[in-house]
């Protein structure tokens, strides 16, 4: 029996560097945006969105920092289009473009139509960009985040556990989506002071978890945070195990990851325990 269209539409054959061309394509090669002219006539579109941000709203925007112009930027994030080919591309390096290209659709989107400069020929392309930058990214096992006052769009790697304890705990929630940032990836200085923030949070939980089932959970997340140098990060560290300060930075970085995993862990297990005996005493009525 055949797929209707509406089955196979997401990502039908999909291929890493075919699906990266595509946003390429439509931010940087396709002319879709036109200026206004004094007379408030509409004239032939003749802007790339890359185009238009760059040559209209570049020097003013939030992101640049010390950039200088589009090119900079795709050179200094290491996003260039002569960095693409089919034989190196990484899912890494496209997470990098994608929220890149993420961001030029947000300064768009807040530009175009507030400034009356210039408008998109296709009122429907930049919904339509979007749509497919964030399926693209949720298919790389990430997802879209933006700063609450629209000013960027950033991508996190996707962690449903995360969501849970930022939720329950809002108090940390910035920590840990801090912490899941893609921009984050390899930068164990910063990512070692946001786990020291996250185990103040975990020291009073310490003490419940270990009258439990679940203190060799506790004792092994402790000993991470402890031996890794992770909670002393901030400080010359006289207590990290002599095997975690020998490991190269790549390998030292997964035992991070996972350091914030069990400390996630720990803290849904908290919350369980803070209800178990309510659980108990309904199952004995």
């Amino acid at each position: 029996m055949r797929k209707r269209i509406s089955e196979s539409n997401i990502f039908p054959q999909f291929d890493l560097f075919t699906e990266y061309q595509k946003i390429e394509s439509l931010i940087s090669e396709r002319q879709i945006i036109g200026q206004i002219n004094q007379f408030g006539r509409n004239l032939t579109p003749q802007f790339t969105i890359e185009d238009y941000i760059g040559q209209l709203y570049f020097s003013d925007w939030n992101l640049r920092g010390t950039f200088v112009s589009i090119e900079d930027m795709r050179q200094g994030l290491g996003i260039k289009k002569e960095n693409f080919n089919a034989e190196i591309i990484s899912q890494d390096m496209v997470l990098d473009f994608l929220q890149y290209a993420a961001n030029l659709c947000n300064r768009t989107c807040l530009t175009i139509n507030r400034c009356k400069v210039a408008y998109i020929a296709d009122k429907n392309y930049l919904s339509m960009l979007i749509e497919i930058i964030t399926k693209f990214v949720k298919h790389l096992g990430a997802e879209i985040s933006i700063e609450p006052d629209g000013s960027e769009v950033f991508v996190v790697y996707k962690n449903e556990l995360g969501i849970v304890v930022a939720d329950d705990h809002p108090d940390i929630k910035d920590s840990i989506v801090e912490y899941k940032k893609i921009d984050n990836r390899g930068d164990l200085t910063r990512k070692g002071e946001i786990l020291c923030t996250l185990f103040k949070k975990l020291e009073p939980v310490e003490k419940k978890l270990k009258r439990t089932e679940y203190r060799n959970l506790c004792d092994d997340t402790t000993f991470l945070f402890n031996r890794t140098g992770i909670r002393h990060c901030v400080e010359t560290d006289r207590i990290a195990s002599e095997t975690f300060l020998k490991m190269k930075p790549e390998e030292l970085e997964i035992w991070y990851d996972r350091t914030f995993d069990m400390f996630l862990s720990c803290m849904v297990i908290s919350k369980y325990l803070d209800i178990k005996n309510e659980i108990k005493d309904i199952k004995r009525t």
